[in-house]
């Protein structure tokens, strides 16, 4: 038995991952006087934001000595192998000023990230007031290390908890990606669409490295998010991908939302954005006419309820008698579909009847053999 209902459909997200901005590497202190002190920043689809809207405020033991938006940085480059990457870099000095210091990232005021070296702190005012540091674990050294080195990121991802913290040791790469870094998949777009009773998902990559594949997972309303299905990636990709999926598990009203878990072949894994669809209820009854009519041997019924309840389809022949009953049970408002296997009855004229508690209607339909 078919199923459909009637749809609206929108994005909740403004880009595929929201909000994904990270700090991507920096430099404070080197062997001698201190030099080439920087940091920069990592901005996926920056032309859906105002660059002014994200600030990178400097902290020292809690508070904050200085303040720069990303519109006060200078874009280097987009990412070679996913190009809604961009890098965006400042120099700064200095940016050591005894244990423990730390910088902020922050979206309108909201923290995105918070991270400290030599030493954690709990920061008294700025943007992260309250808030308590991550340090990073890896410190340079006023002896040690060599004019040219960095701090930064390393590994395979497209968000910022996918990579690990390491020394640049006169490798630092100001304004690009680290080395032995790669962002393995471009998802350039989420969509969902109607298609036939259907809800249609379909999505693009503009590259791939290690993409085993995608859970898609969907969350009703005031639900949990539970996997509906799997589709198998492209590995490793240059070009541009298409996927799709086709969700047949809706039956009511109500509202949907839909995410991609991208997941690598050593089993690390991403999340998109989600996309939401609106189910509303039909405005009125209606049976639809068979089709086709006549027929031989198989026919489909299209009935229309704008409320739950019980539910009747029966089929009766020409003096009244009930020859099948087709529908006997509670559904929920919607458009339903009956496929009716006329291969035990007799040519000739038939009725079917769609009965609830507040409507009925009887139309007629013929078998030809």
């Amino acid at each position: 038995m078919g199923k459909s209902l009637f749809l609206s459909i929108f994005l909740l997200s403004s880009s595929v991952f929201s909000q994904n901005c990270w700090i991507n590497e920096f430099h404070y202190d080197n062997d001698g006087t201190d030099a080439g002190e920087f940091i920069e920043i990592v901005l996926q689809n920056p032309s859906s934001y105002t660059l002014t809207d994200f600030t990178i405020s400097l902290y020292n033991q809690g508070v904050v000595y200085d303040t720069k938006t990303l519109g006060q940085y200078s874009f280097s480059q987009v990412d070679p192998t996913d190009n809604s990457f961009s890098y965006y870099y400042r120099d700064y000095s200095p940016i050591q000023n005894g244990a423990s210091d730390g910088i902020c990232l922050d979206y309108q005021g909201t923290v995105v990230l918070l991270i400290s070296y030599e030493g954690t702190f709990v920061a008294t005012d700025g943007p992260a007031n309250g808030q308590t540091s991550v340090e990073i674990g890896i410190t340079q050294s006023s002896t040690t290390t060599p004019l040219g080195s960095s701090v930064g990121l390393t590994g395979n991802g497209t968000q910022y908890n996918n990579f690990s913290w390491t020394n640049f040791d006169a490798s630092a790469t100001k304004g690009g990606p680290n080395t032995n870094q790669l962002l393995p998949v471009e998802l350039t777009s989420f969509t969902a669409l109607v298609n036939g009773g259907q809800i249609h998902l379909s999505w693009k990559t503009a590259t791939e490295i290690n993409n085993y594949g995608f859970e898609v997972e969907r969350k009703e309303d005031k639900g949990e998010y539970h996997t509906i299905g799997f589709v198998k990636g492209s590995g490793n990709s240059n070009s541009e991908k298409e996927y799709d999926y086709i969700d047949n598990g809706v039956s009511f009203a109500g509202k949907y939302q839909y995410r991609l878990k991208q997941i690598d072949t050593d089993g690390s894994f991403n999340y998109s954005g989600v996309v939401e669809v609106s189910l509303t209820a039909p405005l009125k009854y209606n049976l639809s006419q068979n089709y086709p009519n006549p027929f031989n041997p198989v026919t489909v019924i299209n009935y229309t309820i704008p409320e739950a309840g019980k539910v009747k389809v029966f089929l009766y022949n020409i003096i009244g008698e009930t020859v099948l009953t087709l529908v006997d049970e509670f559904k929920e408002a919607g458009t339903y579909s009956v496929v009716l296997n006329g291969r035990g009855l007799r040519s000739g004229t038939y009725f079917y009847k769609l009965q609830t508690k507040n409507f009925t209607e009887i139309k007629k339909m013929i078998i030809l053999k």
